[in-house]
């Protein structure tokens, strides 16, 4: 089994200092070079634009470049580039970049907008967005194997011949995925032979694992997007440790529920201005939501329910080994994230990266990449 770290690239008010931007992207850096050292197998940076104190991360690939050039081994994950607000092209083109100066360490995950500030910022309406990555999915990996390439498309075209250059250096490509939180899209991801980065914060394990299973026979039948099948299911971990265990879950307790009402807020937005719009249903229940009702009550639910891990080691430990029971590949731990402060977090991956990692590296799995038939 594998396990990596994601980030939103998140700091809130009130800021730190001045010059909280710069700040928050060092400490990222600095986090990420330490989980290089101690063996976590990758690190995933979230593409989102306009959301003050949420996400500070509008440019992914600028970051994971200067992460390639810091550290060695680490895996350089996008979660996800957000293929309506890109050229197709570009996205190519800056993918097979990143491998080359990587040395062949990129994941290229994939998505589409969850927040209508977004949507909207980039003048396009909820009802674009899955098409919009549907046919730009099937044209990237087209680039990488097809030379000269042309398409015509709804949305895009290029219609000249041309060479899109450089070529990445992992063959056939990177590994492929799709970020997935609606059920629908589980299926859609093995259809077209991608990995599962299940965004599910909130949502139920028993009712999660139904999904997971749904990928497994679907993929079965893939038929893949690119020259590769990517079967492998990555989920998020929440969480916190530290060395006391009752400090740092008073701590982790109100960074989560900022998180968390933060969260709803931002996707509310897109499910109240889509309820015509099947492909968000699965949001319909954070639009009837009140953030104000998220309360203690609610990280008790998220505890019990085994979906965070705060307190000592061995809980990130436990809770990765339920995620792996309901058919995970790959877990990500979640640990910037509403005002916790950098010397707590450089802790928390110390504790992870000497006292868990190497008993998640002893699991099996069922998915894997293959080449595609």
């Amino acid at each position: 089994m594998k396990a990596g770290l994601i980030y939103e690239i998140e700091t809130v008010k009130p800021f730190p200092s001045a010059d909280y931007e710069h700040r928050v992207y060092r400490e990222t850096l600095e986090q990420i070079e330490l989980a290089d050292r101690l063996g976590f197998d990758s690190v995933w940076t979230v593409e989102h634009h306009f959301l003050h104190e949420f996400s500070y991360c509008s440019a992914p690939e600028v970051f994971l470049g200067c992460v390639a050039g810091r550290t060695k081994n680490i895996r350089l994950g996008h979660g996800v580039v957000v293929l309506p607000f890109n050229h197709p092209v570009r996205v190519a083109e800056r993918i097979a970049a990143l491998d080359l100066v990587s040395d062949g360490r990129v994941e290229f995950g994939t998505g589409r907008a969850t927040t209508m500030d977004e949507i909207l910022g980039f003048g396009m309406t909820p009802a674009d967005t899955r098409p919009r990555w549907a046919e730009a999915i099937e044209m990237i990996p087209r680039m990488w194997r097809e030379d000269a390439f042309t398409h015509r498309g709804k949305y895009w075209s290029v219609e000249h011949p041309v060479s899109v250059l450089p070529k990445p250096l992992q063959k056939p490509h990177p590994p492929i995925w799709v970020a997935a939180t609606n059920p629908e899209t589980f299926k859609l991801a093995a259809e077209r032979g991608l990995g599962a980065l299940c965004f599910t914060l909130g949502v139920e394990l028993k009712d999660v694992e139904p999904r997971l299973r749904l990928y497994r026979e679907t993929i079965r039948g893939a038929k893949p997007v690119g020259l590769s099948i990517n079967n492998q299911i990555s989920m998020n971990i929440m969480g916190l440790v530290g060395d006391d265990p009752k400090k740092t879950e008073e701590i982790a307790r109100e960074a989560i529920l900022w998180y968390v009402r933060k969260g709803f807020e931002l996707v509310s937005t897109v499910a109240q201005a889509a309820s015509q719009d099947d492909s968000y249903k699965y949001l319909t229940g954070a639009a009837k939501f009140d953030p104000a009702q998220i309360t203690s009550d609610y990280y008790g639910f998220l505890k019990s329910g085994d979906l965070v891990a705060v307190g000592a080691p061995s809980e990130a430990l436990r809770i990765a080994r339920r995620y792996r029971e309901v058919g995970a590949d790959q877990v990500l731990f979640f640990l910037q994230y509403g005002g916790i402060p950098h010397e707590l977090i450089m802790r928390s991956i110390e504790l992870i990266g000497k006292n868990v990692l190497a008993e998640i590296h002893s699991w099996s799995t069922p998915g894997g990449v293959t080449m595609a038939a």
